[in-house]
């Protein structure tokens, strides 16, 4: 979520190509979309446009959250950051772009909680805005101490579930839950990037693992997962054990049981998480778990 991608080893247009992908946020922004479509399937209202909306934000928040960390007089020594000192002119035309289009397919969504949906609205544009503080460096609600993975959370579920189908019907407490556990899930993920970050991250910004140590963090971080991984169980053990005779056949349904084994798999490379991992483990390993639920989620669907 945070984590940055290696330079690749390929040369010529494809390497073009597979930097913007990984530098501009190309696999978040296809997690992001799956997790929507996912959610869809488990009670939250969507269609194609917020689906393909909750990637278009992606691309745009993070983009411009790069732009302007690449605008410090003296930026982290990261090659993401970097990369984007580079390419800031075409990166900016592609956020601006994609801005838009995430706006225009946001047209005729239903904000899933109300004005409580709006306030993550507000919350998450702070933590990109103001853009450069009179010291030249970033500034926002992420360098309030202790907030950083907390705002990261918010402004992830909000991608993946805070707009709705206008025409869609759903059960209230469900997608609250939903919401809730979605929440858990991205801080979990918020967590263990802030791990990664330990190289580059100021002392005062006491992010989680700065407060608790490494494994103070990562402990916490694996114990958020467990909300996704009772809804998983519990739905597993109804379809092993249906309470009603005759509502269906005993079996195990790996719509849910395939998600359960990724939220397991998720703790495990939570658990192997540290400042030495190499960046792909972050930029590709880390962020391939959100798309990994989904993805397992419709591969259990149609076995």
């Amino acid at each position: 979520m945070e984590g940055s991608a290696g330079t690749s080893p390929v040369r010529g247009p494809l390497a073009s190509l597979t930097s913007v992908f990984l530098y501009g946020h190309g696999l978040l922004a296809i997690g992001a979309a799956a997790q929507r479509w996912w959610l869809g399937e488990l009670g939250i209202p969507t269609n194609w446009k917020g689906i393909l909306a909750s990637a278009m934000i992606t691309i745009a928040g993070y983009g411009y959250l790069r732009l302007v960390r690449a605008s410090e007089p003296d930026p982290i020594p990261s090659p993401h950051i970097h990369w984007f000192r580079r390419h800031r002119a075409f990166m900016w035309g592609l956020v601006l772009l994609f801005c838009a289009a995430a706006i225009g397919l946001s047209l005729g969504q239903r904000l899933l909680l109300g004005p409580w949906s709006l306030a993550v609205v507000v919350v998450s544009g702070l933590y990109l805005l103001p853009l450069i503080g009179r010291s030249g460096k970033a500034v926002g609600l992420r360098e309030i101490p202790g907030v950083k993975a907390f705002l990261v959370a918010a402004a992830w579920t909000f991608v993946t579930c805070g707009l709705v189908d206008a025409d869609g019907r759903f059960d209230r407490e469900l997608v609250v839950c939903l919401a809730i556990t979605q929440f858990c899930f991205f801080l979990a993920l918020a967590i263990a990037f802030d791990i990664g970050d330990l190289r580059y991250d100021r002392p005062g910004l006491r992010t989680i693992p700065q407060l608790l140590g490494i494994r103070g963090a990562k402990v916490l971080a694996i114990l958020l997962l467990l909300p996704w991984l009772w809804y998983y169980l519990v739905f597993v053990i109804l379809t092993c054990s249906p309470i009603e005779q005759g509502w269906r056949e005993p079996a195990v349904d790996l719509i849910f049981m395939l998600p359960l084994l990724g939220m397991v798999l998720t703790a495990f490379v939570i658990a192997f998480v540290n400042p030495g991992r190499p960046k792909s483990y972050f930029a590709i390993t880390l962020d391939g778990m959100v798309l990994l639920i989904p993805l397992l989620g419709w591969i259990g669907g149609r076995l």
